[in-house]
This record gives structure tokens, sequence and C-alpha cells, in this order.
């Protein structure tokens, strides 16, 4: 393996998952900004990536905190991930009615395990003192009624699965099959470069409203939709299961190990996974920031105080 540069400046980056409005990246700026200042005043690149991420999931245009998408039967289950370069790593997946899921993953870092899921990551949660909270907008109940719909029609646009009619068999939500929601399957990211070459890196989402009750997709499996390591930081956007299956921050990891730059890693990332499946990721290495989506993706990422990367925002 190739030894890293040493870097020379903190930087960070964030991004609004793939099919994201890129003219929302105002909304990635500011969630730059935040981790930028949270590392000056504490030094630590995860706490600031995790500062980072609160600010996406308060921002509603985004699909992870407030503003996550509906279920079919209207309820919303969130996950959220948290690693840095020295190893550390937590999770929380299908988590309800909590404002800040990153908080919960971050929280687990101070228990014995890595991943904690459903009733007993929303109690762990409750144990925290995270007050009961209901994420859901109108915007995302009004996507989820058109969805159903779109179900109720087989829709054309819809994934052979569900467009088939083969999920009424699989039915697993409380609530019955007749009381049937838009697809938002983007996730929102930060990471951390510290001058003494940590990164941190954080991972919130609301996951996709056309779900079986309890699907989890890659953002809390490790390696998959986040990793962190000596070489730099990656997070995928996009079809969690086909990220998990390519295993695909922990491969772009090994790429930069290998030597490649930023920018290359990203454009393989995303065209490791064909379509009609959606990817975008960002890395970050000790020099260098690169993106790639397959589609619109809002990002946004700087090098200290250094001019802004990404799209213009609208």
């Amino acid at each position: 393996m190739s030894t890293p540069p040493l870097p020379l400046t903190a930087g960070a980056v964030a991004h609004g998952g793939v099919g994201t409005e890129a003219s929302h990246s105002d909304g990635c700026r500011a969630a730059v900004d935040v981790a930028l200042a949270d590392l000056a005043r504490n030094g630590d690149p995860l706490e600031a990536a995790v500062g980072g991420v609160v600010v996406l999931e308060n921002d509603p245009r985004f699909n992870a905190g407030t503003g996550s998408v509906v279920r079919l039967d209207g309820s919303v289950q969130m996950d959220a991930s948290v690693m840095d370069s020295g190893g550390r790593f937590g999770a929380v997946a299908a988590v309800e009615r909590v404002k800040h899921p990153v908080r919960v993953a971050r929280a687990v870092l101070d228990t014995p395990h890595l991943f904690l899921a459903g009733d007993g990551a929303t109690q762990f949660a409750r144990a925290l003192g995270m007050p009961d909270y209901d994420p859901t907008t109108a915007e995302r109940r009004a996507a989820t009624e058109a969805l159903k719909q779109r179900l109720h029609v087989s829709a054309a646009d819809l994934p052979e699965f569900w467009r088939s009619g083969a999920w009424r068999q699989y039915w697993n939500y409380p609530s019955a099959l007749e009381a049937l929601g838009g697809e938002a399957p983007d996730t929102v990211w930060c990471a951390v470069r510290a001058p003494n070459g940590r990164f941190g890196v954080a991972l919130s989402t609301g996951g996709t409203a056309i779900m079986l009750r309890g699907r989890v997709g890659d953002v809390p499996i490790y390696g998959a939709g986040l990793y962190a390591g000596a070489h730099g930081a990656a997070a995928a956007t996009g079809t969690g299961e086909r990220i998990v299956e390519k295993l695909l921050a922990y491969t772009v990891h090994e790429w930069l190990a290998a030597g490649a730059r930023a920018q290359e890693a990203a454009e393989r990332a995303v065209a490791l996974i064909p379509p009609p499946a959606s990817t975008g990721i960002i890395v970050i290495t000790r020099t260098e920031i690169g993106a790639a989506a397959d589609r619109a993706m809002a990002w946004a990422g700087r090098e200290s105080a250094g001019p802004w990367l990404g799209p213009t925002p609208g």
C-alpha cells in the first residue's frame, strides 16, 4: 500500500443524497460550515461530522431527520451511522420518532455495541433523554399518498417487485393491506478531515417509501454506506441493496490505499453499480475531495477557508 501524503489543511464535504436537486447545495454548504467550525473548536473530526449531519437532518428538503420519507403505513423508520479513521463505528437502524438519528448513532459509540435496531434503538434514544418527535412533513405525506395511487394501478415506473403486485403476499405492516407510499432514496452525509490526518464521517437517511417494514439499507452497514480509514473517507447514497452488495465505501477506501485519486475512485464507484440502480458517492482524502453520481446530487465541499466545490446553489 502507498503511504498517504500529509494533509495541509482541514477539509469537509457533505451531500444531500443522489436524486436531490443540485440547487439544494446551499444546505450542504451550511453543513460544511458548521462542521469546519466544530472542528476548529473541538479538534474532533467525528464530532464535527455529526454536527454537519444535524444541519442536514434539520433541513426538510432532505430525506433524513425532519423530512424523512413516510412508509406505506404512515410510519417513518430512519437509519444513521458514524465512523472515524481510528476504527470507531456506531449505527442505528429502523429508529423511530427521534429528531436526530445521527446523534443516536453517535451515542452507540459509548456502549459496548456497534449497532442497535428497531424498538431497542428508539428506547435507547429515550434513555438518552431524546423526546418523542414526529419527523414527518406535509410534503412527504403527500408524496406517499401519490405513491399509493401508483401502486394501485401498477404504474410502469415502479420497480418490478412493486409493479407486479408480488409485494402484497409479503405485507408485514401492523395496519391492514387496504390501508395502503414517493420514492426518495437519498441519504445525507458529512465527512471531515482534521489537519493531523484523522477523518470522521456521519450518515443519516429516512430510507425509501416503497419497502417492507423493517428493511435496512446501506447506511448502518459497516463498509457499505460509509467507511473511514487512514487514506480517507467515503460515503455512498442511492439504491441501498446494491451498495451493500459491493461494500461500496470500503471498496473505495481500498482503491485509495492502492493509489487512486479521490475523483477517480468516486467515478469508479458509480460505474461499479449499473442502472436501474441509482448511485452517488463523495470521497475525501488527505489532499483531495471527489464526487460522482449518475443523476443530480446536491453536495458541497471546501478546504478550510478555500473556494467552494460542488454545484452552485440555486
